[in-house]
């Protein structure tokens, strides 16, 4: 780098920026799609930083350093370590709790002509239900960061 090159970077302008612009949403609203074809129904979701969130990602990072731990444990003590199996309906269910973690709620809604109002039970059910398109739905929308990024502003 020149002298010239030296003096031009230290007069240039510097770019500021309100850094919270850059925050993931606390929530967003999945659309939910059936037949192909999107409704008016909505699931709210939390966002990477909101409070159901965080406490889900500790509580799951709690168990991984605990089950590291046990396995630390156990190859210091010459025991070979056997990971537990999980069934098929186990990780199902685990994918199923990691939704219902940050499931907020949902919009009014009938199916089959009766009031299918949000509780927790009620989205269980959905979700589990392997003939509904609920679960892939809503693992597609959580997994995709641009679910909870917000719109750019012009800069």
């Amino acid at each position: 780098m020149t002298k010239n090159d030296t003096d031009a970077t230290a007069t240039a302008a510097v770019d500021e920026f309100d850094i919270t612009s850059a925050d993931y949403r606390d929530e967003a609203d999945m659309t939910v799609v059936i037949g192909g074809r999107l409704t008016n129904w909505t699931w709210r979701f939390a966002g990477p930083g909101h409070e159901k969130t965080v406490e889900y990602n500790e509580r799951m990072a709690r168990d991984r350093l605990h089950r590291s731990a046990m396995q630390e444990q156990a190859q210091v003590n010459g025991k070979k370590w056997k990971a537990p199996e999980e069934s098929v309906d186990e990780v199902r269910s685990r994918n199923v709790e990691w939704i219902l973690s940050r499931l907020l709620g949902w919009s009014p809604v009938k199916l089959g002509g009766q009031d299918y109002p949000f509780s927790r039970d009620n989205a269980k059910a959905l979700l589990l239900d392997p003939k509904k398109p609920f679960l892939a739905q809503a693992v597609e929308f959580l997994a995709d960061e641009a679910s909870f990024t917000p719109r750019s502003a012009p800069i």
